[in-house]
């Protein structure tokens, strides 16, 4: 009630109140009038402890009930209230200040976190990182920082990043196209799909033009080819290109592994002994069931551990980058802190996303971004794009990958490139 309030809290709701029609949360009707219907989530102040009052309980009980039932938006500022207690606000935004909480970043806040939009304040001195660098969340104001500027006018293809797609089988040709696709989207100069010999005829028809279609008989046919950058995995199946091998381990090249390599490592030899040292750069992109099965095969006692913690552990033993995907993607590289994605939308549930990012990835590091900082690039635009989709749809569930690539790309991209996004 605005009598029991804080005299600044007092000030800034009647300053607001002059702005936008305003409403308490626990009234049993909202009246109809304009839309959208923001909640504004702000009962907790900074610094509050301890289990949260009844009263508080009952707040946050209505925001949620409130967004469920009027579809409003829910907006935290700073965190979430009564988050990590059990009757947490469900936040479509958290507006965090000066420096992202670590409790945002943990894998049980995601659901109740939302989208996250960090405002620095100056004059704050960061708060001491337990251990090391401390992790941060990618935003545009990091993005910007790594983006390489124009290109020379004089650019040719061949400088633009040759990028093999090692990818599809029998049944899986979709996931073979939506990488290539992706690699083609975002800039890469000359992308080769390399496919089984059953499935070229499929996948050579269904490519869009700029995607050169080839045949393979193994991977150790890739040696042949000047590639910048190579992605395996997408639509492989259980039985993929024979000496795998070779670019799991022993091609000097960047490799991203997705999907059906990162099941071939796990089912392989090379974690079991904990020997695995790839020669070349290599990115792994697991979702959470990719990750526990890396784990299992290397040290399954980990398995059922915060996937941070799980995640700097394998990075650390084997001296690769990882990007955990997940509502809250992260990217980890042995000595750097863990980079953890702001963007996002519910619409990106669905089959190919995964498969678009890995042609993301392949595409910006063939054209010489460092892998940790393709994967926080990469992750912090399909995200951006599902929610420029999302927002210009205004329906959570309209949205395929390949729609989500290209406003990823066309948008999101072009958000950056001018200083842009949030």
């Amino acid at each position: 009630p605005p009598e029991e309030m804080r005299p600044l809290a007092a000030k800034k709701l009647k300053a607001l109140t002059g702005r936008v029609r305003c409403s308490a949360v626990e009234r049993e009707g909202i009246p109809p009038g304009p839309r959208p219907l923001v909640i504004l989530d702000g009962v907790l102040g900074t610094g509050s402890r301890g289990a949260p009052a009844e009263e508080v309980i009952a707040a946050c009980r209505a925001m949620n009930a409130l967004r469920d039932r009027e579809h409003a938006v829910t907006v935290a500022v700073d965190q979430p209230s009564a988050l990590g207690s059990g009757h947490s606000v469900a936040a479509d935004i958290t507006v965090t200040l000066g420096f992202p909480k670590d409790t945002l970043f943990t894998d049980a806040a995601a659901a109740f976190t939302g989208r996250l939009a960090h405002v620095p304040l100056s004059g704050l001195d960061a708060p001491p990182a337990g251990g090391g660098a401390r992790d941060f969340a990618v935003t545009p104001a990091v993005l910007r920082g790594w983006l390489a500027g124009p290109p020379s006018f004089a650019t040719h293809k061949g400088q633009a990043g040759r990028i093999g797609i090692v990818a599809g089988s029998r049944g899986l040709t979709g996931a073979a196209r939506l990488a290539a696709t992706a690699a083609v989207t975002a800039g890469g100069g000359l992308v080769t799909l390399f496919c089984p010999h059953d499935v070229y005829d499929i996948l050579a028809a269904a490519c869009p033009p700029e995607v050169m279609v080839r045949a393979v008989s193994s991977c150790l046919e890739l040696r042949d080819f000047p590639l910048d950058a190579i992605a395996a995995g997408p639509g492989m199946g259980s039985s993929p290109l024979p000496y795998l091998s070779e670019l799991l381990v022993s091609d000097t090249r960047p490799v991203i592994l997705d999907a059906d390599a990162l099941n071939a490592l796990a089912t392989g030899p090379w974690l079991k002994d904990g020997a695995w040292r790839p020669v070349g750069p290599r990115l792994l992109t697991p979702h959470p069931g990719e990750l526990a099965r890396l784990l299992r095969a290397w040290r399954p006692a980990l398995a059922d551990s915060p996937r941070r913690d799980a995640a700097a552990a394998f990075t650390d033993k084997f001296h690769v980058t990882l990007a955990a995907k997940s509502a809250r993607t992260f990217v980890l590289e042995a000595g750097r802190p863990a980079a953890f994605n702001t963007t996002g939308h519910p619409l990106m549930a669905r089959g190919g996303m995964g498969d678009v990012l890995t042609g993301f990835l392949a595409a910006f590091t063939g054209r010489g971004m460092g892998l940790y900082e393709a994967a926080a690039l990469g992750s912090w635009l399909l995200g951006r794009g599902a929610e420029h989709l999302a927002y210009a749809e205004m329906i959570a569930e309209s949205g395929t990958p390949t729609r989500v690539m290209e406003a990823a790309v066309t948008t999101g991209l072009r958000e950056l490139r001018e200083g842009g996004g949030w």
